[in-house]
Order: structure tokens, then sequence, then C-alpha cells
């Protein structure tokens, strides 16, 4: 089987079975900019199939795409996880 990177199947064309895509990760005590103002994070609720936002001291949801946040790298490669506990 040819042991080839992502990089390397990437310029050479091929399609490999995983991904790499960013995304936004909004969770309790990240900072977010909101209207060029640097915001805290309290939580987020999801609430009728969309996503809020709840930022420390407001008390009105924020949705998302209001708030500036640099994205993560996810990928949809299986990575397993070594088992620390015992039976």
């Amino acid at each position: 089987m040819n042991n080839t990177t992502f990089t390397e199947a990437a310029q050479a064309g091929a399609t490999p079975r995983h991904r790499m895509f960013q995304m936004p990760v909004f969770k309790p005590g990240v900072r977010v900019l909101q209207g060029g103002r640097e915001e805290t994070v309290s939580h987020v609720v999801l609430r009728r199939k969309e996503m809020m936002v709840y930022l420390v001291g407001h008390d009105e949801p924020i949705r998302p795409d209001r708030l500036q946040l640099e994205p993560q790298w996810f990928t949809t490669e299986r990575r397993p996880e070594a088992l620390n506990w015992y039976l």
C-alpha cells in the first residue's frame, strides 16, 4: 500500500480519506470580538435549531455570525485514544 501524507496526496490531486476543515469553537471562557470590543463567552445554547451565544455581563444572546473568533483546524481522520482506565 502506498503511504503518502495528506499534503502529498493533495498536491498529487488524489482525494485522501480524511479531510481538514476550520470551524470556530464557542465555549465558556473563550474571548470573542463583538463590534470591535473584546468579550468573554459565558455559555452557549441550542434553541429552535439555532445556536445562541451568551456573553459575560449581557442578558441577551448573540448569534454566532455576529461574533468574530479565530477558527480552529479539525480533521475527519480517526485518532484512537489510549485507554487510561483498567477493568
